[in-house]
């Protein structure tokens, strides 16, 4: 019995994040100024380091969550 699928979760998170950064790397090829690195500071690169520790605490919590499916599923052999 599956529990939950958090890997489509992750994965999903991952792409997006990295598209973001594609995006944005382009965008600062046409837009260089003053208002374009303030919203770079105050709001994408607060981002990289919060998505990096959901990944992670996402990944634990796969974990956690197969180890208990197992042991349940143990229980009911």
């Amino acid at each position: 019995m599956r529990i939950c699928d958090l890997q489509t979760g992750k994965i999903r998170l991952s792409r997006a994040a990295k598209l973001l950064r594609d995006q944005w790397d382009q965008t600062c090829d046409h837009w260089d100024d003053a208002n374009r690195r303030d919203f770079e500071q105050n709001h994408l690169q607060p981002l990289s380091p919060q998505i990096t520790l959901m990944l992670a605490a996402v990944h634990r919590l796969a974990e956690v969550l197969q180890q208990a499916e197992r042991e349940c599923s143990d229980d009911f052999e």
